[in-house]
């Protein structure tokens, strides 16, 4: 058996305002953060940040928000910096929680632009090809019954 994988499709929502939406926040970002001013730099992010979600499916945000949970269980409470241990268990779970959607947000954005590479450069390439055997024993669906 050989399979061979022409597209990765990680996109939920291919609305072309959604790209659009990606560059104005980190454009927007960018100004406020060399302006010093932190309340256009947050809107930037947050635009950027709500555009990536909405582009991702939502099964990849939630496993890589999952990941993220972990991730900052371990960094703020499991094993804490030494400079955190003085803090409270709420501001620790905070930190956590933030650690976590930002950790998703980026990784989506991640995501999205290894499978954006990919089927740009794989579309004319042949991709990646898979070979499937069958294992000893086993048979193929529908067989043997």
């Amino acid at each position: 058996m050989s399979y061979q994988i022409k597209r990765i499709d990680p996109y939920w929502m291919t609305h072309p305002l959604v790209p659009i939406l990606v560059a104005a926040g980190a454009v927007i970002a960018l100004i406020g953060h060399q302006t010093d001013r932190n309340f256009i730099g947050i809107v930037g992010v947050v635009v950027m940040g709500v555009a990536v979600l909405v582009a991702t499916k939502p099964v990849l945000s939630a496993v890589l928000g999952t990941l993220g949970v972990f991730g900052g269980l371990v960094t703020f409470v499991v094993l804490p910096n030494p400079q955190m241990v003085g803090m409270s268990l709420i501001l620790k779970l905070l930190s956590t929680l933030l650690f976590a959607a930002l950790y998703m947000v980026l990784m989506d954005a991640l995501v999205l632009a290894i499978a954006f590479l990919y089927n740009l450069f794989g579309a004319g390439l042949r991709g990646i090809s898979l070979d499937l055997e069958e294992a000893a024993g086993e048979e193929a669906p529908g067989e043997g019954v």
